[in-house]
């Protein structure tokens, strides 16, 4: 009896000597969420041949590609994001540079935002780039429906050879920052 005893007015200092806070049910409407999401953006491998008509005969120096790209459109993105980053790795085998291109159109394929060209250099297997975009100083891209990709190759007067097995790969992806309130 005499050790509850003990405990007990042990438990009930401790008690009253503690030292609590009122709890503040407001710190809820302080709380901000920052998710980041990645996502593949295009991927594609061209060689040498792909730069000549179906003839094989007459080269062009540039290829283009549109892709339809929709992450954009959903309410929460257009209220919630606040910067977008393009991440892109390129293996380039040819024998000259070649400019990437990277835009983003809107509905009537207008570009609303142009990456800074990229520049490969010839024989460089291992580039990497990063672009970041801050959503409150290019709003307009928040209307991106499709990207339009372009390979420029370097004109050395010389033609491509047409059964070259050198490659061009474009890799890349699309980190997307958001910050929501509750």
């Amino acid at each position: 009896m005499k050790s509850s005893t003990k405990f007990a007015f042990i438990a009930s200092f401790f008690l009253f000597i503690s030292c609590a806070e009122s709890l503040d049910f407001n710190q809820i409407d302080d709380y901000v969420n920052k998710p980041i999401f990645t996502a593949a953006l295009t991927y594609f491998t061209v060689v040498p041949a792909d730069f000549f008509d179906s003839t094989g005969t007459i080269q062009q120096n540039s290829i283009s590609e549109t892709t339809n790209f929709d992450a954009l459109n959903s309410r929460f993105v257009k209220e919630n994001l606040v910067k977008l980053d393009l991440d892109v790795a390129i293996k380039n085998e040819f024998n000259r540079q070649v400019t990437i291109r990277v835009e983003f159109l809107n509905n009537n394929n207008v570009t609303v935002y142009a990456f800074t060209p990229i520049i490969i250099q010839r024989n460089t297997l291992n580039f990497k780039y990063l672009e970041e975009i801050e959503i409150a100083s290019n709003s307009a891209i928040l209307n991106t429906i499709k990207v339009k990709i372009t390979a420029e190759l370097e004109n050395t007067g010389i033609q491509l050879n047409l059964n070259d097995p050198s490659e061009f790969e474009f890799k890349s992806s699309v980190t997307m920052y958001f910050e929501s309130s509750l």
